[in-house]
């Protein structure tokens, strides 16, 4: 006999915390795809709006992926028109990632998706329960994360520069 599946009140909190992370990346992903990016590409556009021109193993660390799996994600967008990647010219060790012109016009259209996604969250709570909600994520960010020591180049998914919308 197959076994029914669980209810919500009966998961783990690292079980819930799973399946809440992979519904909402598969919401993000759906309204992504109609911007015509994949899987990744939109946080990796969202960080080099930022920094532009960064180097790719930056990159892959800001995104807490391998560097192999940044390369892949990399060459399909280099093939899809959104970013370039050049050799830096002092160290030729080093791979830039700039954007192009299609990737800079996408910005806003794309900062809303993620403005919407983050309405869609907001709704869910009131405002002290965002904050503490907020105050818990960032517990368990830092927690995971490798280094945590403070990157003032690292930005989360929807906070964005007061006025920069270059």
């Amino acid at each position: 006999m197959a076994k029914s599946p669980e209810r919500a009140e009966e998961l783990t909190v690292g079980q819930l915390l799973a399946q809440v992370c992979r519904m909402s990346r598969h919401h993000l992903r759906t309204h992504m795809e109609k911007l015509g990016l994949h899987r990744g590409q939109g946080f990796a556009l969202f960080h080099l709006w930022h920094h532009d021109g960064i180097p790719q193993r930056e990159l892959a660390g800001a995104m807490h992926i391998s560097p192999a799996s940044v390369t892949n994600m990399l060459q399909r967008m280099e093939r899809d028109g959104w970013i370039a990647r050049t050799r830096d010219e002092k160290d030729q060790r080093v791979v830039r990632v700039s954007l192009t012109g299609k990737a800079k016009n996408l910005r806003k259209e794309a900062k809303k998706v993620f403005s919407q996604m983050e309405e869609e969250l907001n709704a869910v709570y009131t405002e002290s329960e965002q904050a503490m909600l907020r105050r818990l994520l960032l517990k368990l960010h830092d927690r995971f994360t490798p280094n945590t020591k403070a990157d003032p180049h690292h930005h989360g998914i929807f906070d964005d520069k007061e006025g920069d919308d270059r």
